[in-house]
């Protein structure tokens, strides 16, 4: 029987877990806060003049998803070890589909970051014809994470599976994270949907409460695990 993940890993990925909590909570502050309401509605021509005077909460956010999704699949490596009722196979299954989304939520992260400004600049400074197609650009649904499929459904279906995995080593960091699992899946179906209450509670729920309580609850079941060996053990 496995034995859980070696020291060194389980230090990683418990640093990492925290560090996804902690983005949580800063992401939901700079995208819900910090950024102006006009970069949240549907008004394109206001977006865009919104974002050249305040760029701030869009880019830390973005900042967030892209760092927050690497750390990710350093932590479904940690839990991929660690012993528990899913058999070898699925599990492997789960820290792989952990990865893709991990990787596919930092390349979100990064081309909001990097491609929402080059395409603001164009907007602001081009002819009719440049603004249009701009719009059209900023409406059209994401070819690296469409409609947070990555980012919502796939980290949702990951934290599920780890969770149902996790209930025999920790019954709360199970239920939470079955819990967050499901609420990440219906963000992302709401996403789909664009309807945007249900996105709204789904997503704060996720990103405020449930996410960064479930990743520290990570925390506490990877660390004493691996306790560090007395001064002058070999």
């Amino acid at each position: 029987m496995a034995e859980g993940p070696d020291r060194y890993l389980a230090r990683g990925a418990s640093l990492a877990a925290a560090s996804v909590a902690v983005l949580s909570l800063v992401y939901a502050v700079f995208y819900l806060f910090v950024a102006p309401s006009a970069q949240r509605a549907g008004d394109v021509d206001a977006f865009f003049r919104s974002y050249l005077a305040d760029p701030t909460g869009l880019r830390v956010a973005a900042l967030c998803l892209f760092v927050s999704g690497l750390l990710t699949t350093v932590v479904y490596a940690a839990l991929h070890a660690t012993p528990g009722t899913v058999p070898p196979s699925p599990r492997t299954w789960l820290l792989a589909l952990g990865v893709v989304s991990g990787v596919a939520t930092s390349a979100h992260g990064l081309a909001d970051l990097i491609d929402l400004d080059k395409l603001a600049h164009t907007y602001a400074t081009g002819d009719a014809a440049t603004r249009t197609a701009a719009a059209v650009v900023h409406g059209t649904v994401s070819p690296v994470d469409p409609r947070g499929l990555a980012t919502f459904g796939l980290v949702g279906l990951v934290v599920l599976g780890f969770s149902v995995h996790l209930r025999p080593v920790s019954r709360f960091v199970g239920v939470l994270g079955i819990v967050l699992g499901v609420d990440l899946v219906l963000l992302f179906v709401s996403s789909a949907l664009t309807a945007t209450v249900p996105i709204l509670i789904t997503g704060g729920l996720a990103s405020v409460i449930l996410g960064p309580a479930w990743w520290l609850s990570v925390v506490r079941l990877l660390l004493p695990r691996n306790p560090s060996p007395p001064l002058g053990v070999a």
